[in-house]
Parts: structure tokens; C-alpha cells; sequence
């Protein structure tokens, strides 16, 4: 009796210091800290701070705290986070932390400091990107001989050891051809081109050219007399991808996508959505249920017309990003394939496109380049300088940025492309 009751109070006594110290530990993992002043624990918030490229300096209300990757116990609150790194354009924002739950940075930082590289010798005339993003299509006209102008497609890949990717030629000259300024048009998988000429005359004529291979046109059929039929099944496809992401959206923003919109882009990842209101109404509050640690910047619910926005269908945050061009009215017969063009890319008739890693928008802006988050802040001027036509085009893994050029001086030289690193 004497014997068993120690044996009984050291397992009483072990249970509850497992069960005590579970529960400290599991407060601590949840960000509870040990408090002083209230002698208990306290919640604090959680600060991941990350950055690409790691190991930059953060900065807390000016201090500075520590490096990425890291994260910090803090308690909640309202923190004006700096991350910065020598030779990279620092990363600043306004982050209010919340007692048990975790805010990141994801800071993305670009040099400060452009470095340019040629990706075109010979001119890059008539450029259009392909639907997926990974090629380029554009025409040459000034080659050293006849044989090297035509049709070409650069590849946005990058090969071992840094090396450019070569382009590609797919068609020689042809007579009746002119591949400057052909109107180009992609097919929703990116393996064809149609070229056409002379639209809404009596000769006009249209190709299809594979872009795996160089192209004989002599040996190809005229795609005219099916062009109507070809264009319908291009938009059925992208009708059906389109449907498809639609059903994602809340149902007040599918009506908003396909009622009070346009030029309407997905992101990559497709989880966000940019677009130019065409009429002004209010976005109503919680279209689906608060998500934990959503981000605390500052958002606009009510629309503009003719505004470019953000919707975040994750967190149900909608951001304004600018004002939207003056839209243009294209030819009766010619509006099929500036409308599949424009159901593509907005690069040649809007100033925002999307950066690959659907968290950055690139803004083309008064001669200079920007590159800024989906929410707005952060709005980093990559490149000011000359380049044509306000072409400015992503690498697909975002290491690079693509700009047509002429950097020669007062040459008469057709511009090149030229790549501007971003890592």
C-alpha cells in the first residue's frame, strides 16, 4: 500500500508534465511567447520573411532585423518591412501581423541595374508571341542575303552555360509574302502560324506554317477558303478553356468577367484575373469565405470604367492597377483574328501583361519599364531606355525580359531584340 502510492504520484506527475509541456508546446509552435509583464504566454504573429534572391537584409520599422530566409516571432501588429539586397531595388511594404498566423513577404527583388544581352543580329520585324508563351514569331528583312530573310521563331529556353537560344528560320522569302507586315496569327496550341496577306482585297491569300520546321511555301495550299472555318474551331477551343476557369470564380465575378469586362487574362497559376472594367459598379464584401493571413493592402472594390484590375479569387481581394488605353475598332472581316490575338496576349494594345510568376504585372509607361505586384505596391522600374514599339516581353521562367531595340545610334538598322537579366 506504502509502496504503490510514490510509484502512483510519479505517474501523476509524469502525465501531467507531458500533457503540460505538449501544451507549451504546441502555444509555441502556434507563436505563443512567454510574456513578463503578464507573466503567461502571449500570441504573436508570425513574419516568414523570404525573398528571391535569399539572404537579403530586412528591415522592421527601419531596423535591421535579420536576413531572409527567416522567420520572426512578433507581436501583432502593424510593421513597415524593407527587404534589401547591394546592386537589387529594394522591396518595401506595410504588413499587419495577426496572433497565430503567418505573413509573408515573397519578395522578389530585380536588379537595379540593367544588363542587356542581343538575341537578333539581322532586325526583328512584326513580333508576336505565341499563346503559350514560349516562342516568339517575327520576320527579317535585312539580312546579308535574300536566303537568311523571312519568317523566324526564337525559343524561350535556356540552354547550359548561359548560351542564347538561336532563332529559327520557318519560311524563306516568298513573292507573294511579305513577312514584315503580314498580319501573323498563332493557333491555340502554339504549333502553327497563319500568315495573311493582303486582308479584305481580292488577292488576299493566307498560309499555315509549321513552326517546328522550315516551311515550303511553294508546296502549300491556300488556307483562305477555310480560313472561316479554321478561326471558328481556334475560338471554340479557347471558348472552352475559357468556360472551363469561368466556373472558378465566384458567380458575382463571373458576371463581372463575362458582363462588365474585357480583356480579361488569367495568370499562370490561375488564380488570379486581370481586366478592364467597361462600366462602374461595387464588388459586394466576402464573395467566399475570410482567408486566414490574407493580405492587408489596400484594395478596390469599386470599379472604374475603362480601369485595369486584379481580382485574387484565393483571398477575394480585388486591386486596381491603371487606366486602360482607348480601345481600337478593327476591320469587319479582319476582327476574327485581332480578337483571337488580343484572347492571347494584351501586349500590343494595352500597357499590363502578366509576369510569369502570377504575382508581378509588367506595365509599359512612359518610356520606361515597371514591373510591380498583383496588389500594387512595389511598382520597381526595370528598364528606362530606348526600345520599339513598347515591346516588352517575360522569359517564361521570369529569369529574363525581352525588348525590341535599336541601340546603334542614328542607324538605319531595322531594331533588335535584346534580353535584360532579372536574377
Amino acid at each position: 500500500m506504502f509502496q504503490r502510492t510514490p510509484r502512483l504520484l510519479i505517474v501523476i506527475v509524469a502525465v501531467l508534465f507531458f500533457v503540460t509541456g505538449t501544451y507549451f508546446a504546441i502555444r509555441l509552435a502556434r507563436g505563443y511567447r512567454p510574456s513578463l509583464a503578464s507573466r503567461a504566454l502571449q500570441g504573436t504573429g508570425l513574419l516568414a520573411a523570404n525573398s528571391v534572391p535569399r539572404g537579403a537584409s530586412v528591415f522592421l520599422n527601419d531596423k535591421l532585423t535579420t536576413a531572409t530566409d527567416d522567420t520572426l516571432n512578433l507581436p501583432p501588429g502593424q510593421y513597415r518591412v524593407k527587404i534589401a539586397q547591394d546592386g537589387y531595388i529594394p522591396w518595401e511594404k506595410t504588413l499587419v501581423l495577426e496572433a497565430e498566423l503567418v505573413a509573408q513577404t515573397n519578395a522578389r527583388l530585380f536588379p537595379s541595374v540593367p544588363d542587356l544581352k542581343p538575341l537578333t543580329f539581322s532586325g526583328a520585324l512584326n513580333l508576336t508571341p505565341s499563346p503559350d508563351g514560349q516562342k516568339i514569331a517575327f520576320a527579317v528583312g535585312n539580312a546579308t542575303t535574300n536566303d537568311k530573310n523571312g519568317l523566324y521563331v526564337l525559343d524561350l529556353f535556356d540552354r547550359p552555360f548561359g548560351f542564347n537560344s538561336e532563332p529559327r528560320q520557318i519560311s524563306r522569302p516568298h513573292p507573294d509574302f511579305d513577312f514584315t507586315v503580314a498580319r501573323l496569327t498563332w493557333s491555340p496550341d502554339s504549333s502553327q502560324i497563319l500568315v495573311s496577306v493582303n486582308l479584305n482585297q481580292p488577292d488576299e491569300r493566307n498560309i499555315l506554317l509549321s513552326v517546328s520546321s522550315l516551311n515550303d511555301i511553294a508546296t502549300l495550299k491556300d488556307a483562305t477558303a477555310r480560313l472561316p472555318v479554321t478561326l471558328s474551331e481556334w475560338h471554340e477551343l479557347l471558348d472552352k478553356k475559357d468556360h472551363e476557369r469561368l466556373v472558378l470564380l465566384p458567380e458575382f465575378m463571373q458576371k463581372v468577367a463575362t458582363e462588365s469586362a474585357r480583356a480579361v487574362y488569367w495568370s499562370p497559376d490561375e488564380d488570379k484575373l486581370m481586366y478592364t472594367a467597361v462600366e462602374t459598379l461595387t464588388i459586394p464584401e466576402n464573395l467566399i469565405p475570410p482567408v486566414p493571413a490574407s493580405s492587408t493592402q489596400v484594395q478596390r472594390r469599386n470599379l472604374e470604367k475603362d480601369n485595369i484590375y486584379i481580382y485574387d479569387l484565393e483571398e477575394d481581394k480585388n486591386f486596381w492597377l491603371a487606366a486602360a488605353p482607348a480601345t481600337d475598332t478593327p476591320g469587319v472581316k479582319d476582327s476574327s483574328l485581332e480578337t483571337l490575338s488580343h484572347r492571347y496576349s494584351p501586349i500590343h494594345f494595352q500597357p499590363v501583361q502578366w509576369f510569369p510568376d502570377s504575382r508581378h504585372y509588367i506595365l509599359v509607361q512612359e518610356g520606361k519599364i515597371v514591373i510591380g505586384e498583383y496588389d500594387g505596391t512595389n511598382q520597381d522600374t526595370v528598364y528606362a531606355g530606348p526600345f520599339s514599339d513598347d515591346f516588352a516581353y517575360p522569359w517564361p521562367n521570369g529569369s529574363r525580359l525581352i525588348i525590341l531595340a535599336s541601340l546603334n545610334g542614328g542607324s538605319n538598322q531595322p531594331p533588335n531584340l535584346y534580353s535584360i537579366n532579372l536574377k
